[in-house]
């Protein structure tokens, strides 16, 4: 296949989380050829790819440096009849690139929060300029639309979230007993699950909500205990704990910390239900990577999940 397309993303292996995820799907779909790759972002950007997901020699990382990007973009341009955008922040750059290649087709993809609103700017620009945009769930699609009516909507197209190329699907299903034994989880005990990045900027997952209706769940001599599956900042962190400790739970709250990749499956393989009561969710992909390890879930009903 002759390579004439480029993805402009943000990070897909140095953050992890949805968008993340998504990029790294984007980038699995091509591993045969067909696309180069350029992450740019302030500070996690990809030093370089994972051999698993994409070929390390189509692929470009910038630490950073949005003008080195722009540069490697405006000298190999001219090859590209097709960039696609791998998020809404890029759109200062895309403009640029645009000045230089006029003719060049755009597809930008929509996750979630960021399109929720009226776009300005050279966000605006990148919506109304966008030959196609992809959303990843129809509620993202819907919102998108009312709140930037300018925006014809034959243009937006649904693309679902998927799960990893690599997932490695469960064929037992009991709960690992080795972190029953981590966790101090008896059998008599019922466990719910989110995995979920504690982020004081992502204020909206709804795990706090969870907590205080722990306690609730433990009366009549049930014994409900919450595990919070996922790297927490600093900030994030003590405001959950205080809550924890407020609401008298420190023995039925627990917060894991980062999860290695190789545990993430017997993580949701803990859970009698696996609860995301998000109001954020662009799409969710960690609702239908619990689906794919056989769980029940409860998910919220304000966004796209």
């Amino acid at each position: 296949m002759v390579n004439n397309t480029a993805f402009i993303y943000l990070t897909a292996f140095s953050k992890t989380g949805g968008i993340e995820q998504f990029n790294k799907n984007v980038l699995a779909s091509y591993k045969e050829g067909g696309l180069d790759a350029y992450s740019v972002y302030d500070e996690d950007t990809d030093d370089e790819a994972n051999e698993k997901y994409f070929n390390k020699q189509s692929f470009k990382g910038f630490n950073g440096n949005k003008l080195a990007c722009l540069m490697s973009m405006i000298w190999n341009g001219r090859k590209y009849s097709t960039i696609f955008i791998g998020h809404i922040n890029l759109a200062p750059l895309v403009y640029l690139i645009k000045l230089f290649y006029p003719s060049k087709q755009l597809i930008l993809f929509a996750h979630g929060i960021e399109v929720w609103k009226l776009l300005v700017g050279r966000k605006a620009w990148l919506l109304k300029n966008a030959n196609a945009i992809y959303a990843v769930s129809n509620f993202t699609k819907t919102t998108l639309l009312e709140k930037n009516p300018e925006i014809e909507s034959i243009k937006v197209k649904i693309l679902p979230n998927a799960v990893d190329p690599f997932f490695a699907y469960p064929t037992d299903f009991a709960k690992p007993a080795n972190l029953l034994h981590r966790y101090g989880i008896q059998p008599n005990e019922k466990i719910l699950v989110t995995v979920s990045r504690l982020s004081s900027e992502e204020q909206y997952k709804g795990y706090d909500q969870v907590i205080k209706v722990l306690k609730e769940l433990n009366e009549n001599q049930s014994v409900v205990k919450y595990i919070v599956a996922g790297k927490a900042d600093a900030q994030e962190l003590s405001r959950v704990t205080q809550l924890i400790t407020e609401q008298g739970l420190s023995d039925k709250v627990i917060l894991t910390g980062f999860v290695q990749e190789h545990e993430l499956i017997d993580h949701y393989l803990l859970a009698d239900i696996f609860v995301l009561p998000s109001k954020g969710e662009g799409f969710g992909i960690v609702l239908i990577e619990a689906l794919a390890c056989g769980r029940k879930l409860i998910a919220g009903n304000k966004d796209g999940s």
